[in-house]
């Protein structure tokens, strides 16, 4: 057959992840756990599955972490830059893209929409630029983009007040026929190589929805809107309780076309390699790479647990997230995260809460709605 080249994917992985703490205070916010898989990982294979065969990932915030973890897979380079923000990042890897259309993805947000379509659809606009949009219930936290009948982008609106939206859409509906105004930008984007000659030559378009867009648009550059499926998946996992929520659509099998590691040995179950599970199991649950759980523990339901971990006695785990190698003794866990190495003593009762890195719970303890920051080893 023919042969064709894949598409390249630059994937922005840079973020402090300020809002994720303490979450992000050990590892980089792409890096979080994700049901057997980091965050970024999960997206890489969601993306390999639609064309894409090279990746560049711009780190910054822990970006030896990020570099470490790519070590060796071929399809994946990562170069730790200094950027300002999300186009200045894709400008200091401008050397790493050739002459060809490209992918800017997030590092950090869930989604199943079909970026097959969404290259295709650029090519065949033939526009300097294309977004990937959703329609969403309610626009107001997001940047609001407003297309004509040609899906041509018109106006780029970040974060508007509610107010302005409504004045706007008002002026558009008197003079342009134009589609819909619940659209947002989604943070996915396909730029020709104009747009990289573009950010090199005005080093001032830091950021591409405040600065890059804005500027192609009043420029009378073609600027295209994709409207992703309406049933298309998008979770910005900027925060904990997006964290939380897009896990347990993991869990339940709600983001078509991801799944958690391991293999599902009945439904809802997931476990990875050499997991002893001997005690009960309440699906949906994801169960790590040489996890054990004794024989008295009950686990589920939604509860993830990472590789190395060990629960022991007469533990019970609901609706928590808990990182690799921590261990639980004789305890209660609802509704939490643990994060990498904790231990938790015997008789102890951890509900809301989010216990940080290397910290160790004694025996007896009641937590409630505490978050306790990583400890140095």
């Amino acid at each position: 057959g023919v042969f064709v080249l894949g598409y390249t994917a630059v994937v922005l992985v840079g973020g402090v992840g300020s809002r994720l703490r303490p979450l992000t205070l050990t590892r980089p916010k792409p890096l979080i756990p994700f049901a057997g898989k980091p965050l970024v990982e999960h997206i890489i294979a969601w993306l390999r599955n639609h064309g894409y065969t090279r990746f560049i990932l711009t780190a910054k915030y822990l970006g030896e972490m990020i570099k470490k973890y790519y070590e060796g897979v071929n399809d994946v380079v990562v170069r730790v830059v200094n950027s300002k923000d999300t186009a200045d990042a894709v400008r200091l890897v401008s050397d790493l893209i050739g002459s060809e259309d490209i992918l800017i993805s997030m590092g950090d947000v869930v989604c199943n929409a079909d970026f097959r379509s969404f290259m295709g659809f650029h090519k065949s606009h033939g526009g300097i630029a294309s977004i990937a949009l959703k329609e969403v219930d309610n626009p107001l936290h997001y940047g609001v983009v407003i297309v004509d009948e040609d899906n041509r982008i018109k106006h780029f609106v970040e974060k508007p007040a509610s107010i302005e939206l409504y004045v706007l859409s008002l002026a558009f509906s008197r003079g342009i026929k134009f589609g819909k105004i619940n659209l947002v930008n989604t943070g996915f984007y396909v730029v020709s190589p104009r747009v990289i000659d573009i950010i090199r030559k005005y080093p001032s378009l830091m950021d591409w929805g405040k600065h890059v867009f804005p500027y192609l648009i009043e420029q009378g550059y073609r600027v295209y809107g994709w409207i992703m499926g309406r049933y298309a998946y998008w979770e910005d996992l900027g925060r904990i309780s997006n964290y939380v929520k897009a896990l347990h659509d993991l869990l339940d099998g709600k983001i078509k076309g991801y799944k958690p590691a391991g293999r599902e040995v009945s439904k809802g179950i997931y476990v990875g390699e050499n997991a002893e599970i001997l005690g009960t199991i309440n699906p949906p649950v994801y169960i790590g790479d040489n996890v054990f759980i004794d024989k008295d523990a009950v686990v589920g339901p939604y509860v993830s647990i990472e590789k190395g971990t060990r629960i022991e006695g007469k533990t019970r785990i609901s609706y928590s997230i808990i990182w690799e190698k921590t261990i639980v003794m004789k305890s209660s866990i609802i509704g939490s995260i643990l994060m990498d190495n904790v231990v938790v003593n015997e008789e102890s009762k951890i509900t809301s809460s989010i216990i940080g890195s290397n910290n160790v719970i004694s025996s007896n303890i009641r937590l409630s709605e505490e978050i306790i920051n990583p400890v140095a080893k």
